[in-house]
Protein backbone atom coordinates (compact mmCIF):
# COMPACT_ATOMS: atom_id res chain seq x y z
CA UNK A 1 0.00 0.00 0.00
CA UNK A 2 2.77 2.48 -0.65
CA UNK A 3 5.87 3.32 1.28
CA UNK A 4 4.26 3.95 4.62
CA UNK A 5 2.84 0.46 5.08
CA UNK A 6 4.85 -1.28 7.75
CA UNK A 7 5.39 -5.02 7.72
CA UNK A 8 3.16 -6.53 10.37
CA UNK A 9 1.12 -3.32 10.70
CA UNK A 10 -2.10 -3.64 12.65
CA UNK A 11 -5.39 -4.61 11.06
CA UNK A 12 -6.62 -1.07 11.78
CA UNK A 13 -3.60 0.42 9.96
CA UNK A 14 -4.30 -1.76 6.94
CA UNK A 15 -8.01 -0.86 7.02
CA UNK A 16 -7.22 2.84 7.29
CA UNK A 17 -4.78 2.62 4.39
CA UNK A 18 -7.31 0.74 2.26
CA UNK A 19 -10.11 3.19 3.01
CA UNK A 20 -7.83 6.16 2.37
CA UNK A 21 -6.61 4.58 -0.86
CA UNK A 22 -10.21 3.98 -1.98
CA UNK A 23 -11.05 7.62 -1.29
CA UNK A 24 -7.86 8.57 -3.13
CA UNK A 25 -9.02 6.60 -6.18
CA UNK A 26 -12.38 8.41 -6.05
CA UNK A 27 -10.51 11.72 -5.73
CA UNK A 28 -8.31 10.90 -8.73
CA UNK A 29 -11.38 9.84 -10.71
CA UNK A 30 -13.06 13.12 -9.81
CA UNK A 31 -10.01 14.93 -11.16
CA UNK A 32 -10.50 13.13 -14.49
CA UNK A 33 -14.18 14.15 -14.45
CA UNK A 34 -13.13 17.75 -13.74
CA UNK A 35 -10.74 17.69 -16.68
CA UNK A 36 -13.31 16.14 -19.03
CA UNK A 37 -16.06 18.55 -17.98
CA UNK A 38 -13.73 21.50 -18.54
CA UNK A 39 -12.53 20.27 -21.94
CA UNK A 40 -16.09 19.50 -23.10
CA UNK A 41 -17.29 22.93 -21.94
CA UNK A 42 -14.42 24.68 -23.71
CA UNK A 43 -15.02 22.74 -26.94
CA UNK A 44 -18.78 23.39 -26.90
CA UNK A 45 -18.19 27.06 -26.07
CA UNK A 46 -15.70 27.44 -28.95
CA UNK A 47 -18.19 25.90 -31.39
CA UNK A 48 -21.50 27.34 -30.17
CA UNK A 49 -20.32 30.45 -28.26
CA UNK A 50 -22.37 29.23 -25.26
CA UNK A 51 -21.59 27.05 -22.29
CA UNK A 52 -23.04 23.58 -22.01
CA UNK A 53 -25.54 23.73 -19.15
CA UNK A 54 -24.33 21.86 -16.07
CA UNK A 55 -20.68 21.47 -17.09
CA UNK A 56 -19.47 24.19 -14.73
CA UNK A 57 -21.43 22.65 -11.87
CA UNK A 58 -20.07 19.18 -12.64
CA UNK A 59 -16.54 20.61 -12.68
CA UNK A 60 -17.08 22.35 -9.34
CA UNK A 61 -18.46 19.16 -7.79
CA UNK A 62 -15.54 17.13 -9.12
CA UNK A 63 -13.09 19.71 -7.76
CA UNK A 64 -14.56 19.44 -4.27
CA UNK A 65 -14.44 15.64 -4.41
CA UNK A 66 -10.87 15.57 -5.73
CA UNK A 67 -9.58 17.88 -3.02
CA UNK A 68 -11.39 16.64 0.07
CA UNK A 69 -11.53 12.91 -0.63
CA UNK A 70 -7.78 12.87 -1.27
CA UNK A 71 -6.74 14.44 2.04
CA UNK A 72 -6.33 11.24 4.08
CA UNK A 73 -4.42 9.40 1.36
CA UNK A 74 -2.16 12.40 0.81
CA UNK A 75 -1.43 12.54 4.54
CA UNK A 76 -0.65 8.82 4.75
CA UNK A 77 1.68 9.06 1.75
CA UNK A 78 3.51 12.13 3.05
CA UNK A 79 2.31 14.27 0.17
CA UNK A 80 1.45 17.17 2.47
CA UNK A 81 3.69 20.11 3.15
CA UNK A 82 5.77 19.56 6.28
CA UNK A 83 8.08 22.15 7.74
CA UNK A 84 10.66 20.48 9.95
CA UNK A 85 12.96 23.46 10.47
CA UNK A 86 12.61 23.11 14.26
CA UNK A 87 12.49 19.34 14.77
CA UNK A 88 15.44 18.71 12.43
CA UNK A 89 17.64 20.74 14.77
CA UNK A 90 16.49 19.11 18.02
CA UNK A 91 17.72 16.02 19.76
CA UNK A 92 15.41 12.99 19.44
CA UNK A 93 13.48 13.38 22.72
CA UNK A 94 12.66 17.11 22.37
CA UNK A 95 11.88 16.55 18.66
CA UNK A 96 9.39 13.84 19.65
CA UNK A 97 7.78 16.13 22.24
CA UNK A 98 7.39 18.89 19.64
CA UNK A 99 6.00 16.36 17.16
CA UNK A 100 3.48 15.15 19.75
CA UNK A 101 2.42 18.73 20.48
CA UNK A 102 1.95 19.42 16.78
CA UNK A 103 -0.15 16.26 16.34
CA UNK A 104 -2.26 17.12 19.41
CA UNK A 105 -2.99 20.57 17.96
CA UNK A 106 -3.56 19.18 14.48
CA UNK A 107 -5.92 16.47 15.76
CA UNK A 108 -7.84 18.94 17.91
CA UNK A 109 -8.34 21.43 15.12
CA UNK A 110 -9.33 18.72 12.64
CA UNK A 111 -11.77 17.13 15.11
CA UNK A 112 -13.40 20.50 15.76
CA UNK A 113 -13.55 21.22 12.04
CA UNK A 114 -15.04 17.79 11.33
CA UNK A 115 -17.79 18.30 13.90
CA UNK A 116 -18.63 21.72 12.42
CA UNK A 117 -18.63 20.32 8.88
CA UNK A 118 -21.03 17.50 9.78
CA UNK A 119 -23.38 19.97 11.49
CA UNK A 120 -23.27 22.24 8.44
CA UNK A 121 -23.86 19.28 6.09
CA UNK A 122 -26.90 18.23 8.12
CA UNK A 123 -28.26 21.80 8.00
CA UNK A 124 -27.66 21.99 4.28
CA UNK A 125 -29.42 18.67 3.72
CA UNK A 126 -32.43 19.66 5.82
CA UNK A 127 -32.96 22.79 3.73
CA UNK A 128 -32.03 21.13 0.40
CA UNK A 129 -29.42 23.79 -0.25
CA UNK A 130 -28.94 24.50 -3.96
CA UNK A 131 -26.90 26.84 -6.11
CA UNK A 132 -28.29 28.65 -9.10
CA UNK A 133 -26.06 28.96 -12.16
CA UNK A 134 -27.02 27.87 -15.64
CA UNK A 135 -28.78 25.00 -13.87
CA UNK A 136 -30.04 24.53 -10.34
CA UNK A 137 -27.42 22.36 -8.58
CA UNK A 138 -27.66 20.76 -5.13
CA UNK A 139 -24.94 21.90 -2.72
CA UNK A 140 -25.78 19.62 0.19
CA UNK A 141 -24.01 16.52 -1.26
CA UNK A 142 -20.82 18.55 -1.58
CA UNK A 143 -20.99 19.47 2.08
CA UNK A 144 -21.14 15.74 2.95
CA UNK A 145 -18.16 15.04 0.69
CA UNK A 146 -16.17 17.74 2.49
CA UNK A 147 -17.19 16.41 5.92
CA UNK A 148 -16.30 12.80 5.06
CA UNK A 149 -12.96 13.81 3.56
CA UNK A 150 -11.98 15.84 6.61
CA UNK A 151 -13.26 13.05 8.91
CA UNK A 152 -10.88 10.55 7.33
CA UNK A 153 -8.07 13.11 7.52
CA UNK A 154 -8.88 13.50 11.23
CA UNK A 155 -8.65 9.74 11.73
CA UNK A 156 -5.20 9.78 10.09
CA UNK A 157 -4.18 12.62 12.42
CA UNK A 158 -5.38 10.64 15.47
CA UNK A 159 -3.45 7.58 14.28
CA UNK A 160 -0.36 9.73 13.71
CA UNK A 161 -0.68 11.14 17.23
CA UNK A 162 -0.85 7.62 18.67
CA UNK A 163 2.10 6.54 16.51
CA UNK A 164 4.24 9.45 17.69
CA UNK A 165 3.28 8.86 21.34
CA UNK A 166 4.37 5.23 20.92
CA UNK A 167 7.74 6.33 19.52
CA UNK A 168 7.00 5.49 15.89
CA UNK A 169 7.05 7.85 12.94
CA UNK A 170 3.85 9.42 11.72
CA UNK A 171 2.49 8.28 8.38
CA UNK A 172 4.43 9.86 5.55
CA UNK A 173 7.37 11.07 7.66
CA UNK A 174 9.69 8.46 6.22
CA UNK A 175 8.99 9.83 2.72
CA UNK A 176 9.66 13.49 3.57
CA UNK A 177 12.38 15.24 1.63
CA UNK A 178 14.76 17.23 3.79
CA UNK A 179 16.27 20.28 2.14
CA UNK A 180 19.50 21.53 3.68
CA UNK A 181 19.55 25.25 4.28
Amino acid sequence: MGTSAEPGGSAFDRLLQRCSAALGVVAASALVVLMLATVIDVLVRSITRASLPGMMEIAETALVASVFLGLAWTSIQGGHVAVTVVTDRLKPVPARVVSMLVWVLNTGILAWTTAALFLRAAQSTSMSETRFGLVQWPIWPLRWIIAVGVLFWTVVAIVNLVRVIRGRTAYGEETEVVLDA
